[in-house]
């Protein structure tokens, strides 16, 4: 059993990393000159879906590294979804119903929403980790993370027309 000090450390600096390479990765598809290789990973628009890429791909890649340092833990799975799940669905309900309310976005909330998702998401993984092993939960976070990772890469290249995947602008999807 990993200690749960070894976990919580784990988790602060997985936020900590999420939040620098979030922030960064907002510009990497207009820094590579648009390249379709980037589109699958970093924000194409400005729409709700594509900024939650900042998220994703931050915690997958920290989960997939820091399972070498978290070997034993329990959950480990389950805590990588969860993080996902529990950070992204507060960015996207915060965010609608903030401008439900205003009328309009604001970058500030719109960063304080991005930090505070992602201190939700972390702190949701601590939980998972310390808590006791619940097999069934892994196997449903597996297929979860599927479904989401399948969604994300296929949704960049062909956005449903809905609101989460429109931009301010009204327009969808990869344009030049």
């Amino acid at each position: 059993m990993v200690r749960s000090r070894r976990i919580l450390i784990f988790c602060i600096c997985g936020g900590v990393f999420t939040l620098i390479l979030g922030t960064l990765g907002h510009f990497v598809y207009e820094w590579s000159g648009n390249t379709l290789w980037t589109a699958w990973l970093f924000p194409v628009n400005e729409s709700v879906w594509e900024h939650l890429k900042l998220l994703i791909l931050p915690e997958v890649v920290y989960f997939a590294v820091g399972a070498y340092f978290l070997r034993g833990a329990n959950n480990y799975i389950s805590a990588l979804f969860f993080c996902i799940a529990v950070s992204a669905g507060f960015v996207t309900g915060g965010f609608y119903l903030y401008t439900s309310l205003m009328g309009r976005s604001v970058l500030a909330l719109d960063v304080l929403l991005f930090c505070t998702a992602i201190i939700l998401g972390y702190v949701t993984s601590y939980f998972l980790l310390t808590a006791e092993k619940f097999p069934l939960l892994t196997v449903i976070s597996l297929m979860g993370l599927v479904v989401a990772l399948v969604c994300f890469f296929t949704f960049t290249m062909s956005p449903p027309h809905t609101f989460l995947f429109r931009t301010p602008d009204g327009r969808f999807g990869i344009y030049p």
